[in-house]
């Protein structure tokens, strides 16, 4: 068995058929598929299921993808800890993000990053809180932005609360108001975010034994503020979706309420110096901008 075999069985896994992983690797389908039905023969083990819609895995190949993954991800850390015996920072990261972190604070991160370290390739990965959570846990990415209240079992590095502001449209009679209360919005129109701070949001009129008028449920952050300046509707959005939009009109909720955003990933104590050098930038820039 070889790492190459690994590597091609881990990219077909992940992206869901021979094709695609064969494009990815810049192999042809014939040798992606030579290379598992090695794998395969060695372990005498069936990890494939083949199909007319991709391939999964089968229970034993559930098992040995762990093993793979490790196997790895060992492998490049032992790249990246030669590198930096020989004066070089090399490697492959991967990151996973939620979009709000995607679009206000990840680009600037990133630049200054490739900046200072040209030659370590960085792989993005966007999804929900759960899907990133899980694809930490899998050793599928290195490390991950999310909110505390999602990380659990992960190892978790805080980096800013990002808290809740109410957003309105420009004429709207709370315009004047320097803080609102859940009591004063629940019986106007809300465009409600969908997949994110939605939960925080719901909890908060819960706790007053209200019930929101939602008008409609959006996730897209930019179609939100679109709705809003356009009188559909006011919403409650976190802080770092506003960034960037300096005419947006806000105001501040009564009731603080807020999500912590960090980076989680399964043990601090054992990351690549890659990683470790992602964690070290992204702390330090958020911290200069606080």
């Amino acid at each position: 068995m070889t790492l190459l075999q690994y590597e091609i069985f881990k990219t077909v896994i992940d992206s869901g058929s021979f094709t695609k992983a064969g494009e990815k690797l810049g192999l042809t389908q014939s040798a992606i598929s030579h290379a598992v039905r090695g794998l395969e023969s060695e372990l005498e083990l069936t990890l494939l299921k083949r199909g007319r819609s991709g391939v999964s895995l089968t229970s034993e190949g559930e098992r040995i993808i762990e093993f793979i993954r490790q196997t790895l991800n060992l492998s490049e850390k032992m790249k990246q800890e030669a590198g930096l015996l020989n004066g070089l920072e090399v490697g492959v990261i991967r990151i996973g993000t939620f979009p709000s972190v995607a679009a206000y604070l990840l680009p600037s991160i990133l630049e200054k990053f490739q900046s200072e370290y040209p030659k370590i390739q960085v792989e993005f990965y966007e999804g929900g809180y759960n899907e990133l959570k899980q694809m930490v846990s899998s050793n599928i990415i290195d490390v991950s932005f999310l909110t505390n209240n999602d990380a659990e079992n992960l190892d978790f590095i805080p980096l800013f609360d990002d808290h809740l502001h109410v957003i309105l449209p420009s004429a709207h009679p709370f315009t004047n108001k320097k803080k609102i209360s859940i009591q004063e919005i629940a019986s106007h129109p809300i465009i409600m975010p969908k997949a994110g701070c939605d939960e925080l949001i719901k909890e908060l009129f819960k706790k007053a034994n209200l019930k929101p008028n939602v008008y409609c449920e959006i996730a897209d952050n930019q179609t939100i503020i679109a709705m809003v300046q356009k009188n559909l509707g006011i919403s409650i959005v976190p802080e770092i979706v506003m960034h960037g939009n300096n005419n947006l009109n806000s105001i501040e909720l009564k009731e603080e309420s807020f999500r912590t955003i960090g980076l989680a990933l399964p043990n601090l104590n054992d990351v690549s110096p890659a990683v470790a050098a992602f964690i070290e930038l992204t702390r330090s820039m958020i911290n200069r901008n606080k």
